[in-house]
Formats: structure tokens, sequence, C-alpha cells
């Protein structure tokens, strides 16, 4: 199973795009503001449940919100006489959505069961709409009328009050809401009024597209959102933000980033997949067992160094208490003891008639190399997570569940901070990461796509030309329009088969 493509409608600039994605690993490149990082985020808010509550307002394309602007002043202006159109059909294309196409194979079939459309589908590709919508129109229509005329008539009472003078003309008192849009601006209520619900697409009806731009089939009258997660069990999503913190070692507090620092990485590692007090095996137990050692001894030193001190208290014989007897105890968590700065340090000067080979922390290793090793070891921690490695496959909310079939990693602008050399290494090995187990190796049943969004021109030199997506800015038709982006498929450019490879 993997995704084929996606197509994103009305969300930022992308009004209309299709973007097809390459089976191991997909490289989006243009030039700045052309949509990449907007068909990223688009990825990361449709396909991550837990960030359905992120979409905001500006995440709608902005030119959408002259016809939204225009639903609501039409709500405002229904009576009885004149009822509002209350049609999902009047908002439908104006609401952001995505489009997910899974070119799935037979094996893989009980995975989708709930996403076929019809009992003569034959495999290959099943669509999915994730699509933000109203939760109740009718329930909008009266928060949103109920607002706006409380607003007027409390501006036409301060009207009414006040002195008519040509300076009192000037002025013109403004209270929320003005629109639709200033409506949906205010805190929560685009959360309290809409939601993103998933529509099974029709595959007979998937068109093939021209320049990357969509062509997503109408959704029917009858169309019923599918009662679930439409992706649960089938993608583990990860993702690798372009802003990763790092600062100025010397800087308290600078480097408490849970992705820059590589310590604070391992902690987490060690707790998810190795800590021995979590369900332990026979291999945990020497571990354990000089754990316990070291609490003991450290218990013992604690009482006779604290004896006399203890004493003193226990002689106050306050009343109310017969003899109070105050014990010491520690306890060792063995996570804690990566708990520090230093947790990790690097040898930069080692000398074999040196005991102690000279080190710095982490720290003090330049930006780049802080960089490249950080993102390399999220790729391991995202893959093994994935595949239940260690403690984590014991817990019992994963023991009885399923590994899902697709890993999806999204990484962003990778070659911040880093030089050219590192850029080169980091693209080259990042997908090798990934896929460094047995399990993938061996199983075909297990499938990993990489997308990355990039400026960098030495990233694309050491990509396949077919793997890259060149977002391409396209200027404004008309006065009503924002200008939006379009995606090529660099692999067919410039000819079929291996003629683009060869130019």
């Amino acid at each position: 199973m993997r995704i084929s493509f996606v197509e994103i409608r009305n969300f930022r600039k992308l009004k209309s795009c299709r973007v097809e994605f390459s089976d191991m690993q997909t490289v989006f490149v243009g030039a700045n503001n052309s949509g990449k990082t907007s068909a990223m985020d688009a990825l990361v808010l449709f396909l991550k449940k837990s960030h359905y509550k992120n979409i905001v307002t500006t995440d709608f394309t902005l030119s959408n919100w002259i016809d939204i602007n225009r639903i609501g002043s039409e709500w405002v202006a229904s009576d009885a006489d004149n009822s509002p159109d209350l049609s999902f059909a009047s908002w439908e294309p104006y609401l952001p959505s995505l489009d997910v196409w899974l070119d799935v194979d037979e094996n893989d079939i009980h995975y989708v069961s709930h996403l076929i459309p019809t009992l003569d589908w034959e495999g290959g590709l099943l669509g999915v709409r994730l699509l933000l919508e109203p939760k109740n129109i009718e329930e909008l229509l009266k928060d949103f009328k109920a607002s706006f005329i409380a607003a007027q008539k409390a501006i036409n009472s301060t009207s009414d009050k006040s002195v008519n003078t040509d300076e009192t003309k000037k002025q013109k008192l403004s209270l929320w809401p003005r629109s639709m849009r200033d409506f949906l601006d205010r805190d929560r209520e685009l959360d309290k009024h809409f939601k993103v619900r998933a529509y099974i697409l029709d595959p007979k009806k998937c068109q093939d597209c021209e320049k990357g731009i969509a062509q997503p089939q109408a959704l029917l009258p009858e169309s019923v959102p599918i009662d679930r997660g439409p992706f649960d069990g089938l993608f583990k999503i990860d993702i690798i933000n372009a802003q990763r913190g790092f600062s100025d070692p010397n800087i308290k507090g600078s480097f408490n980033n849970s992705f820059g620092s590589l310590s604070a990485q391992l902690r987490h590692y060690f707790s998810q997949h190795l800590d021995p007090s979590e369900l332990p095996d026979a291999s945990d137990i020497k571990a354990l067992e000089a754990i316990e050692t070291a609490r003991i001894v450290f218990d013992n030193q604690l009482r006779n160094s604290f004896k006399p001190a203890i004493g003193e208290l226990e002689g106050l014989n306050y009343p109310g208490f017969s003899d109070p007897q105050i014990s010491l105890t520690s306890e060792v968590k063995p996570v804690e003891c990566l708990d520090h700065d230093t947790a990790v340090r690097f040898n930069v000067l080692r000398n074999d008639e040196v005991t102690s080979p000279l080190s710095l922390p982490e720290q003090y290793n330049g930006l780049g190399y802080q960089n490249l090793i950080s993102m390399v070891f999220s790729l391991i921690r995202f893959r093994d997570e994935w595949l239940r490695v260690g403690k984590v496959g014991k817990r019992p909310d994963n023991a009885s569940s399923f590994i899902e079939p697709l890993h999806i990693v999204l990484i962003e602008e990778p070659e911040a901070h880093l030089h050219a050399q590192a850029q080169q290494v980091f693209i080259k090995k990042a997908y090798g990461v990934l896929r460094n187990h047995t399990d993938l190796k061996s199983n075909d049943q297990f499938n990993t796509q990489m997308i990355v969004s990039t400026h960098s021109s030495h990233i694309a030199h050491e990509i396949d030309f077919t793997c890259l997506r060149y977002f391409r800015r396209k200027p404004s038709e008309n006065k009503k329009e924002v200008p939006s982006a379009t995606v090529v498929n660099l692999s067919t450019t410039f000819g079929e088969d291996d003629e683009t490879s060869k130019f």
C-alpha cells in the first residue's frame, strides 16, 4: 500500500492542485512562496487527527472569503418571505479539503475494507476526501445571525444617543462580527462550528489531471461521512519541522528543545524502548539487580549521614505523637541517569596514554553536526516506534494492535544549519535509515514514503529527477483571485519513460 497522489483544494495558495508521490521519496522544490510549505501543512493538518483543531481561518484560500462572506450577508438579509440557503452545496466549493488516493495491493485489502466503495471494486486506487465543513449549518446560521443583529442594534442605539455632527458622521462604529470571516476568526468559533469529515470517493470517476491542477470529483447529495477515522491502522505519520530550535550553548535554557538535544531524544528512546523497569524480561534482570544494590547501599549511607539530625527531630516529643520515627529511602529510575545536559559527550582528543579522554557536551558541536545527527536519530526513532521495537511492543495498547502497513515521514527544509556536503549526506542516507530493519528488508507488506520540502539545489541534485515535484507560482487571473500555485511532476516533463532521466 502507498499513497499514489493527493489533491489539495482551497488551502492557502493551493486553490486546486494535484501532488503525485513517488514510491519511496518525493521532494518538493520551487521558489519562495510557491506553496511547498502549504502542501506540507495540508498533509500534516488533514492526515493527523490530533491536528484537526489546528486548522484556522487563514488556512482557507484568501479569495474564497469573498463568497463565504456573501453567504453570511444573504443569511442576515433573509426573513420569513426570503428563506436562507442552508444547502451544503452553497459551502462546498470554498472549503479546504484533501483527497487521498491509495494504491492498494491485494494483500492489503483487509486493511481497507471500510474504504471500498462498491462490491465490484477489483483493487487498485481507493480515494478518501477529508473536508473541513460546517457541523450543522442551521446552528451556524442561528449563532452568526444572532451575533450580527445584536452588534447592529448596539451600534444603532449608540448612534441615536450621539450628537449628529459632521465629526460623528465621519466616525463609523464597528462591532464584532462584521462578516462571516470576522465571526469565525474569533477564538474557538471555527472549532465550534466546523469539523473535518471523511467521504469515500469513486475510483471510476478519478480523472487524469493536466499540469498539476486537481480535478476532484463532486460529492453526491446522498454522500454520508465515514463514521470512523479513515486511516486508523493504515498510516503512521512522523514529522520533522523546519524550526528545530538550535541556539547558543552558553544561553541557559536554549537547548531544552526536545528535537535539538540528542540527550533528550536518547531519554525519550530509552523510556519507550529500553527501560528495564518496564515490562522486564530475562535480559533486564542484571540491570535491575545492579540498580537495587546501588539503592540499598545509598539508603544505608543516607541513614548513617542523617542519623544525628533525625535523632534530634525524633526527640521533640510533639503532643499527639508517640516516639515518631523518621526513615529515608531513595528511588533510582534508570531514565533519570540520562536527564542532564551533559548525558551525551563527544570525545575530541583521544590518547592511549590518557585514561579519561577529553570531551565536550553535545551543545558545543557545530549547529550543522547537531542538526544532522539529531535528524538521523529522529528517523531511527520514528522507524522503531512504527515497528514496535523493544518495550513499546509489549505494552497492552500495542501488543494486540497491527503495525500500520504504511509509514509516512514528512521532513521540512532539512538543509537548515547544514553545509552543502552534510545536506547531500542526509538526503542520500535518510530513506535507507527509515528502511534499515530486518522486518522491512524481508517483508514487502510494510512500505515507507518520505516527503521532503527544500530550497537546496544540493538536495535536489542528489535525488532522482523523477522524484522531484516543482511548485510553480500561478498569477491571479482577475481582481477577485489571489496568486496560487500548481505542481509539476518532473518525472514526465521532458518525455515518457527514461527520456526525462536522460535529460
